[in-house]
């Protein structure tokens, strides 16, 4: 089974451009056969950027797309949602994703740093918010070593925001997230999905 954390040049590609709409503004994406949600746009990433939108102010400082695909994320993120000093940066562990999502952030109009990295492996700072809609079909074990990574890189007060649904853990996800986290708020829990914002003391 292939799934799409997992780089394969080889498989053959359907390369098309996605028109999202979001926050009064138009994108357009660039996406292939393989990466997460090619074909349309996520529903729990969508809602995920929605729910930070409409209840937290504006993101600031350093920004990570963790585990970013084609850049979705963070990319509607800096453009829409973030003051001007915010610092994004597209992080994913397959380098067709980090490919794509350098190629949108320049569609876009959006500054970005690429980073091909095994969840924070390849990181050398910390961020002020750190966006994650978790790649389920890797195992919780992959799963949990992301949260405890993201943690860890967090400026003080800074927080890592996350979608998940119930059916996927999303409450034996919030008992792992309270220990490591000074603050696990749920920003929205609706319909099977959590959207949650979880600080680290300032």
């Amino acid at each position: 089974m292939r799934h799409y954390f997992i780089a394969n040049p080889d498989l053959p590609t359907d390369e098309r451009v996605l028109p999202v709409r979001i926050f009064g503004r138009e994108f357009h994406f660039v996406t292939t056969s393989g990466l997460f949600s090619y074909e349309k746009p996520d529903a729990a990433s969508l809602l995920l950027l929605e729910v930070i939108q409409s209840t937290q102010p504006p993101l600031s400082g350093a920004l990570l797309d963790l585990g970013c695909g084609y850049g979705l994320l963070g990319i509607v993120l800096a453009k829409a949602h973030a003051r001007e000093d915010a610092r994004l940066t597209l992080s994913d562990t397959n380098a067709i994703a980090c490919a794509y999502a350098e190629r949108n952030a320049k569609k876009n109009n959006v500054s970005a740093k690429i980073i091909h990295s095994d969840g924070f492996a390849a990181m050398e700072t910390r961020f002020h918010a750190i966006v994650h809609n978790p790649p389920i079909h890797a195992g919780k074990d992959t799963l949990y070593r992301l949260y405890e990574e993201a943690a860890t890189n967090l400026h003080p007060g800074g927080a890592l925001y996350l979608v998940i649904q119930k059916k996927h853990g999303a409450e034996s996800t919030l008992a792992f997230l309270n220990p490591l986290f000074h603050q696990v708020k749920i920003l929205y829990k609706r319909k099977g999905y959590f959207v949650l914002r979880c600080e680290v003391r300032a």
